[in-house]
């Protein structure tokens, strides 16, 4: 009876992020979507009309007394309400708005699309058309939620989606709903991602406020833009602090690919609110940038002209936002009138620059936003490369592993250095592009998902689970290893089982490797030994003081150990159940999987009497090691 009561009853008791929680007797939560500052997006089921939507909670539970949450509450709801009826096609369409115990709930479409921040992730950089387009849209659906009065406050690439038809949809209106959220969660706490927080916000205190106004969100809006076309953020640092302290000391640094759109993000990025242009201003701007005619002309009010006005002169024909209290800043006019004359000299140097012309070749000719093809700022028309984006290829590569990698006075050598070398070939890097660098099984997942390397080729067994933990991805395999043990000469077992219970010896293998629960499974977990590396297990192996006995490892570490220590060393037989080495990567960064899954097929295609460029190098690092069980050329199965 009580579990019934848990799953059926509303929202709003308790912390309201439960799985089966049923809102308002109709949307049952089934699984979280993602999780912000002010509450956690589900996916759930409208079990009224058999359909999927987005429900996400407006309010921080229990943050504040009765009282006060009384008033958000109240506060959320006519936001809310003010956002369902926003109806426009650049906006996430608002199905329900739901008061339901202490929460507001707002239940919106399910839209299961990429993101700007997906496709930047990919691209890494935009052209300016293709970045001004996606910028309009994205403006004209913040102009239609200023003018229902409702600011945004969390613009960024996460919440820009694209549909299928490739139209961008400003999204996520979770913290940024309402100009109180700051006050909602916790005293004094900044709401919002650092980057694209305006400086004027980062100085709000109950004593000296600041609220969010409409210039707030475009000043998000200058930062994306010049995200899109630069490939990174304008202001970005290691802790939240320094971002905060660059947002509101430092300069924009300079942009070396926006070209006509420099100066609008450059005044976008204007430190003082009252400086920046408006959303119609800045519609004007883009527009002359795009000279797009397949983008819908901006609507228009009954009784108006749908006829570009002259720029600059305020009349009804342009999307002005009608914005009510603290957001109608006086000012506007005369912000209006500086701006009418950049607009005029962009437009002019628009017509007369041939730099023009160098931008607009650079476009993809594809109308639609959300497409993959745009290419990078200085490229020839295909889709940009992971080497377009940088100068180096950086690999991670184990040093103690004969016949795989060797590294000896900073140069390395092996199976798979010159298997890294193929594929940063395949890639577009030259020889002189690629650096190799030292890594273990503790370290390398660290050492991709902290930017320091771009992929590590360091037999690193592919595993799904692994890749959800180390935040990885895999592509490959390009070799399958079986478990392997390397023991000592000196001692009369030869079989994993005859170690069992016997407290003088132990088993080593490398910690965080796929034998840590392996060995556990066969009843040693006592007797195992872990370092950070087989090269530490191998020395312990070697030290008759150590209990030691034996290593732990995939048969091709194995016979490579065992060759180079023939004389103290044995390999046993070999173990059931494969492994699949995989080249690892970032998991956000797609593209370069791809690539990476392109080349290593290029490497494994066989030649009509020809063996393949992956059998060379099996054949010149690994065969004298492994002997007649020469492997065939593996199936990519994770590509």
């Amino acid at each position: 009876m009580g579990e019934q009561m848990r799953s059926e009853g509303t929202a709003g008791r308790g912390r309201g992020d439960e799985p089966d929680m049923v809102i308002a007797g109709r949307y049952r939560l089934q699984r979280q979507l993602g999780r912000g500052g002010m509450g956690v997006v589900w996916e759930a089921l409208d079990t009224s009309l058999d359909r999927k939507v987005a429900v996400k909670g407006l309010l921080y539970p229990g943050a504040a007394d009765a009282e006060a949450q009384a008033k958000w509450v109240s506060r959320a709801r006519r936001e809310a309400q003010a956002i369902a009826r926003i109806g426009h096609q650049n906006v996430v369409a608002v199905h329900d708005v739901i008061e339901d115990g202490n929460q507001v709930w707002i239940v919106m479409e399910l839209l299961n699309s990429r993101s700007l921040a997906d496709l930047l992730r990919e691209q890494r950089q935009l052209s300016v058309p293709h970045a001004a387009r996606i910028g309009l849209q994205v403006l004209r659906g913040l102009a239609a939620v200023h003018e229902s009065g409702v600011l945004h406050r969390d613009v960024k690439p996460h919440n820009i989606l694209f549909r299928p038809d490739g139209r961008a949809l400003l999204m996520d209106f979770g913290i940024a709903t309402f100009e109180g959220a700051a006050q909602v969660t916790r005293s004094h706490e900044i709401i919002g991602t650092p980057q694209y927080l305006a400086p004027e916000l980062l100085s709000h205190t109950p004593a000296n406020p600041h609220p969010a106004t409409p210039a707030s969100d475009l000043w998000a809006l200058g930062v994306t833009l010049y995200e899109m076309v630069e490939g990174r953020r304008p202001f970005d640092a290691p802790t939240s602090f320094e971002i905060f302290i660059a947002v509101r000391d430092s300069p924009v640094p300079p942009m070396k690919y926006a070209g006509p759109l420099a100066g609008l993000i450059q005044a976008l990025l204007q430190k003082d609110p009252d400086q920046r242009p408006d959303a119609a201003e800045a519609d004007r701007m883009l527009r002359a940038v795009t000279e797009d005619a397949a983008l819908d002309p901006p609507a228009v009010r009954p009784g108006e002209s749908s006829d570009p006005e002259p720029l600059g002169d305020g009349r009804p024909g342009e999307p002005v936002p009608a914005l009510s209290g603290e957001a109608a800043r006086e000012g506007s006019g005369a912000r209006r009138g500086l701006w009418k004359v950049a607009v005029a000299a962009l437009c002019t140097a628009l017509v007369v620059s041939g730099g023009w012309f160098v931008w607009s070749e650079m476009d993809d000719g594809s109308d639609a936003v959300g497409s993959d093809k745009g290419p990078v700022a200085g490229s020839e028309k295909r889709p940009p490369r992971f080497s377009d984006t940088h100068d180096k290829l950086r690999i991670g590569v184990k040093k103690d592993q004969p016949g795989l990698s060797v590294g000896a006075d900073g140069s390395y050598r092996g199976f798979e250095v010159d298997l890294a070398k193929e594929i940063a070939r395949e890639l577009g890097f030259k020889d002189d592009q690629v650096t190799f660098h030292a890594v273990n099984s503790d370290n390398r997942s660290d050492l991709l998902k902290s930017g320091r390397l771009d992929l590590v080729l360091a037999t690193y067994s592919i595993n799904e689970q692994r890749e959800k933990e180390d935040g990885v991805k895999f592509a490959g395999p390009y070799f399958e290893a079986l478990k392997g043990l390397l023991v000592r000469k000196n001692r009369p077992y030869n079989d994993l089982s005859d170690l069992k219970g016997d407290k003088k010896v132990e088993v080593c293998t490398a910690r965080n490797s796929v034998y840590v629960p392996w060995i556990e499974k066969q009843g040693l977990g006592k007797q195992m030994a872990l370092r950070a590396g087989y090269e530490d297990c191998v020395k312990a192996l070697l030290d008759p003081k150590t209990k030691v006995y034996a290593v732990a490892t995939d048969d091709v570490i194995v016979a490579g150990l065992a060759a180079k220590y023939s004389a103290k060393t044995k390999a046993l037989e070999s173990l059931s159940g494969s492994e699949g080495y995989g080249v690892a990567m970032d998991s956000e960064e797609p593209r370069l999987h791809r690539e990476v899954c392109t080349a290593l097929s290029a490497i494994t295609e066989k030649s009509p009497g020809k063996p393949s460029r992956w059998a060379d190098i099996y054949n010149r690092h690994l065969k004298s090691v492994m002997g007649d069980s020469a492997p065939k050329e593996p199936n990519l199965k994770s590509c």
